[in-house]
């Protein structure tokens, strides 16, 4: 409990600060996030594995002219029950960890970054470095980087350096690569059309003999899988088009052989295609994207099993659900071999001043090519109508299929999800929203049943309810659960706080397709985050 209170004195004052600090002719800018649970023993679920865990990060950045610098610093007090890479690499006790720093000049045709930097080469398909607090991922390389303008129509990327890995570290590979961007249409002068063709190449050397690893495998894995090169390559060739109202893209990537996962017994090349493509007439507006995946798992380190080990970028081709059901499973890719497609379509009508209808309609699908099973499918459609001033009301349908063994197996669960979701405005301060939601499953788990209301009071303050409960399970080897929250928020300009308590229930947390199995416990959980 004292390092509860310690924590949230620290927080509390760096929340006051509500706008930039001038220091020697610059500005400091920082943002905090903390995420804090107290656990609680729960005879449903069990003895609490640990008493307390705590997340929290503090960013500060300085601009001052064409420089800038900035760091941040990780703190684990000690890690929460979930972030299994972060605990693993040390965080089941107290750890602080420098995650971040850098220095950064801007010229008037080049900016250059040296220490740990993000980026990302087109979708990210080649590579992408990237922060995702929620997922426990930092994947920051610590080199240098360089961005140019080579002319009005030729520009350029450019990177060396060491990835991180699991946060805390990092891995032992070494990474390099380039991106050029040609906007053809602008040389050739054309006004309304945009036109411009890219292209990628991303390297990764590791040392396929370290002495020591703790690798799982015994033997050499590496030679026996036939895979004989330090060196793993990628190439990416990317086109982008625009004209009126239509948007188009295509990405084509290929990979020299690697071991994509870290189960392969089998060297293999990849390759990926990506295309998408848009287009708006009034109200009305459709996006379309599809994609091939095959083998392009792409390791930052061979030795390593950590969630955050990713070179590239792979998100899920669904919707990101909101609602607590819809989202109860959500889908994993198979980067070992994936068919996919999305199509999302939006269309609204304003009958009123104050009212309108908005209708979107979303469709998702992917395949195992290997084995040629279906391993997700979502149909969903929502319909939202403003009522007037004061109300609105929101109704989604969605039909979930899902293989839980990706389609190495023939295997379909299938779930109708139904959402109400109504909104109400009492007065220029007070509303009130209440959510209501079904699902009807042949899974293991059953049929659910789930709501929610939240209490606002403008502009601060904000006060909920929730509970999702199993009430129909088919499978006997656990019983039925109630998971229940109830919290308040409070928010002051830039600063924010939750409180909250409740029983979670163990599953997948997602973000943009990257997974983490998080177990299921109770207890109270506080959240801060502020910006200065």
């Amino acid at each position: 409990m004292k390092r509860l209170i310690i924590s949230l004195l620290a927080l509390g004052s760096v929340a006051a600060a509500s706008a930039q600090i001038p220091l020697a002719g610059g500005t400091v800018t920082g943002a905090l996030e903390s995420n804090s649970i107290y656990y609680l023993n729960d005879a449903v679920l069990g003895d609490r594995q640990i008493p307390f865990g705590s997340n929290d990060y503090l960013k500060v950045a300085y601009n001052n002219g064409r420089w800038s610098a900035g760091l941040q610093g990780d703190m684990y007090l000690p890690a929460l029950i979930g972030y299994d890479d972060i605990r693993n690499a040390g965080a089941t006790d107290p750890k602080f960890a420098l995650s971040q720093l850098y220095v950064s000049y801007r010229g008037d045709w080049f900016e250059v970054t040296a220490g740990d930097f993000f980026e990302q080469f087109g979708s990210g398909l080649a590579y992408r470095s990237f922060e995702d607090r929620q997922l426990g991922v930092n994947s920051a390389t610590q080199g240098l980087r360089m961005t140019m303008r080579l002319g009005n129509h030729l520009s350029l990327k450019a990177f060396a350096g060491r990835p991180r890995l699991a946060v805390l570290g990092h891995a032992g590979s070494l990474m390099g690569g380039v991106d050029l961007s040609y906007d053809l249409a602008g040389t050739l002068g054309w006004q309304e059309v945009m036109l411009s063709l890219e292209g990628s190449y991303v390297g990764r050397y590791e040392d396929l003999h370290k002495e020591g690893s703790e690798i799982e495998f015994v033997g050499n894995i590496f030679e026996n899988a036939g895979l004989t090169s330090p060196l793993t390559h990628l190439i990416s060739g990317r086109a982008n088009f625009g004209y009126g109202n239509l948007a188009a893209k295509a990405e084509f990537v290929a990979k020299t052989k690697d071991l994509s996962e870290a189960v392969d017994f089998e060297a293999h090349s990849g390759m990926a295609v990506l295309g998408e493509m848009s287009y708006s007439v009034g109200k009305f507006n459709i996006m379309t994207q599809g994609r091939m995946l095959k083998n392009m798992g792409t390791r930052l380190s061979l030795y390593d099993t950590s969630l955050g080990n990713a070179l590239n970028y792979i998100p899920a081709l669904t919707r990101q659900h909101t609602y607590m059901l819809a989202n109860l499973e959500p889908h994993q890719v198979n980067t070992h071999s994936e068919l996919a497609a999305q199509a999302d379509a939006y269309y609204s009508i304003k009958d009123g001043r104050r009212s309108y209808w908005r209708f979107h309609s979303n469709f998702s699908i992917a395949h195992n090519q290997e084995f040629g099973n279906l391993t997700w499918m979502d149909f969903n459609m929502d319909v939202e109508r403003k009522w007037g001033k004061s109300l609105k009301t929101t109704f989604l349908y969605s039909m979930q299929k899902r293989n839980p063994n990706k389609g190495f197996v023939d295997m379909i669960y299938t779930s109708h999800i139904f959402v109400t979701d109504v909104s109400y405005k009492i007065n220029t301060e007070h509303s009130v929203r209440a959510e209501l939601q079904y699902l009807y499953s042949n899974d293991y788990e059953g049929d659910w049943m789930a709501a929610l209301v939240e209490y606002n009071i403008a502009p601060s303050l904000s006060f909920f309810v929730s509970d999702m409960y199993n009430h129909q399970r088919i499978s006997t080897f656990n019983d039925k659960v109630n998971y229940y929250s109830v919290g308040a928020s409070y928010t002051h300009g830039p600063a924010r706080v939750q409180l909250s308590y409740g029983r979670n229930r163990a599953g997948m947390v997602c973000s943009g397709g990257v997974c983490r199995y998080t177990p299921a416990y109770t207890g109270f959980n506080l959240l801060v985050s502020a910006t200065f």
